[in-house]
């Protein structure tokens, strides 16, 4: 990275460079549900949530990774992790606790929606705290209350 300048960064600014990484790999549809309007007929129609408006979700076209938010920011990893530290930085806090939050979004939609989610547990077991209640690549289905375990047991991306 020679002749390139270091990006600083104000809780604003560093707020909205994650705001954009995300609108990048992602985007917010209404659910809808298929309605039978007849013998054989359906319809597809909006969710309604008891508060009587659209239930919306986000959903992701690329897998959040802290190599691509990095790139999104013009930063190295290192530099990231300095970004986290609450003695360093400690106005970045909101702005780092909520990049980790989407990644913990991502992660916890995975588990709960999709069927081979071998991948994802390969990496919080070896990058996100070593989760030894998982089990072994033999097993690699895990049931709702399994997958309810892991998730509580995880720790925060904060780029320790």
């Amino acid at each position: 990275m020679a002749g390139k300048r270091k990006r600083k960064y104000g809780a604003r600014s560093l707020t909205a460079g994650i705001d954009r990484y995300f609108a990048s790999i992602s985007r917010t549809v209404e659910v809808k549900e298929r309605v039978e309007t007849g013998p054989k007929t359906f319809e597809e129609r909006t969710v309604i949530s008891d508060a009587g408006e659209p239930v919306r979700c986000r959903e992701y076209l690329a897998v959040p990774t802290l190599w691509g938010l990095c790139e999104s920011l013009g930063v190295t990893p290192a530099e990231w992790k300095r970004l986290c530290d609450p003695a360093e930085h400690p106005e970045l806090q909101d702005a780092v606790q909520r990049a980790a939050g989407l990644m913990r979004e991502w992660r916890e939609q995975t588990l709960l929606t999709r069927k081979d989610v071998r991948g994802l547990i390969f990496h919080m077991q070896n990058r996100l705290g070593g989760l030894d209640a998982l089990p072994s690549a033999e097993e690699p289905e895990l049931s709702l209350s399994e997958k309810g375990t892991l998730l509580q047991a995880e720790p925060d991306e904060d780029g320790d």
